[in-house]
Formats: structure tokens, sequence, C-alpha cells
């Protein structure tokens, strides 16, 4: 698995992960105590999630896995918790035995694949009988904005032409129903940002980070760059403008 979008940017992962926090604990919070919970978090890029984890679930051993080495050894400098451990690993090829962990965690990870089924059935195989797979994905359907920008096009079609799977979020029931789930929970989050500018922030950071790419593989002409660009900054820059963020969805996942 590589990533489109250069997931080493410090700024851009910091910001993300601030944004999705207490979305992404809305999620937990729904997961029973469990004594000693061991946790396998997939795609843990720079550990942001790892550590949430560790703290939101009271988690006895928290792993993370990425595969990219040079974010492993970010991770691993950090200051972690007692208990949070990072290693590389491909998710569709996980290094664990079967029915190892309590809970399996991923975020923003299976849009990145190409078969999102194989990274499905690995959580499915590695969390044990009467444990959980949860799964928070993006759906990059639409976003909108007041004032209207053009923007907003452009970066969906960005979305859309580099990630492997766009339109995930909406299949997450599917894919875990099909990888044999007892149980499912699942929901939607839609961002309304009116008085910060995270999300904002985010999206323009994202544009410059990927941009380049889209232009190169013809997605975007170099215009459309430049306005995509230009158009988000005023976004951002434009304290009385409001931004809805693509859908999140999430699955809770019962074995």
């Amino acid at each position: 698995m590589s990533y489109t979008i250069d997931e080493r940017n410090p700024e851009r992962q910091q910001i993300l992960a601030r944004m999705l926090e207490p979305h992404t604990r809305e999620v937990l919070a729904r997961l029973p105590p469990i004594p000693g919970l061991r946790c396998l978090d997939l795609g843990c890029g720079q550990g942001n999630t790892t550590r949430l984890l560790s703290a939101a679930l009271g988690a006895a051993e928290c792993i993370g896995v990425e595969y990219d080495p040079a974010m492993v050894d970010f991770a691993s400098t950090q200051p972690n918790p007692a208990g949070v451990s990072f290693q590389h690993g491909d998710v569709t090829r996980l290094a664990f035995a079967d029915a190892s962990f309590d809970v399996v965690f991923c975020r923003y990870l299976l849009i990145h694949l190409t078969d999102p089924m194989a990274g499905v059935r690995e959580m499915m195989r590695v969390v044990r009988p009467g444990g959980y797979a949860v799964a928070f994905e993006g759906d990059f359907v639409a976003e909108a904005s007041d004032p209207e920008s053009s923007a907003l096009p452009l970066i969906n079609r960005l979305w859309n032409g580099l990630f492997q799977s766009p339109r995930c979020g909406r299949r997450l029931v599917r894919y875990f129903r099909d990888a044999g789930a007892s149980r499912i929970q699942a929901g939607a989050v839609v961002v309304f940002e009116h008085d910060s500018a995270l999300v904002k922030r985010t999206y323009r950071l994202t544009a410059e980070a990927a941009g380049p790419l889209a232009r190169d593989r013809g997605i975007l002409s170099d215009s459309e760059l430049v306005e995509m660009i230009d158009g988000l900054t005023r976004l951002e820059e434009d304290p009385a403008s409001v931004l809805m963020k693509f859908p999140d969805m999430w699955v809770i996942a019962q074995q």
C-alpha cells in the first residue's frame, strides 16, 4: 500500500487529528469497557489515533501498524503512554495470529486501498470472538460553502481522482457484513464549520500537498490547480465563511 497524498506533513496531520478527534471519541464511547483491553490501530500514521485509542479505551496495550517506515520511526519518538508501540506492516497481510485483539481500529485507511475488503477481512481475522472492529472513513461525495467557491468542485475531483476507494464510506456496512460480522452499529458525521478555520485549513493544506500530483495525472489543469488553492485560501481567511465537509461514515462490527 502507498499513500497518494504525502501523509508525513506534520502540520496537516496534526490539524487533521484535531479535527477528527471529537467525532472519533463519540464513536469509541459506544464500546463497552473491556478489562485489560488489547487494541490494534491500522494505518496509524504519526501515532495520533493510537494514542487517542489508548486514552479513550483505557487500553492495556495499543499497537499502531503503519506501512511507511519513516512514520513508524516518527511515531515511536513521540511522548507515548505506557503500552503504546508502533511497527511496520501491511494492513492487508497482518503479522498477527487470529483472534489477537479486543478492538481493531482504522481511520482514513480504507480510502487508500485498491481492495478495501482485503483490509476489512484482516481486521475481522485478528479480532477475537465477541470483539470489535471499528472503521471511520470518508465518503467524498460533495462539500458546500457560503460564499460559494469554485474551489470545492475542484478539490472534490482531486479526492475522487487520487484516492483508491473514495466512496468506501457508504460501503462499510456491506464490507463488514460480507466479512462475517455478527452485529453492526453504523452512522455518519457531517461537519459544518462556522466559527473556526480548522476544516478550511485542512482543505487548503491538502490542496497544496496533493494538487501538483493531480495536475501531473491530468485530473486538474494548471489553471484549475491555482484556482483551487486560491479559492480555499480565501475561504480559510474569511472569518464569515462556512464550510460543510464531505461526510464521514463509521461502523462498529462485532465478531
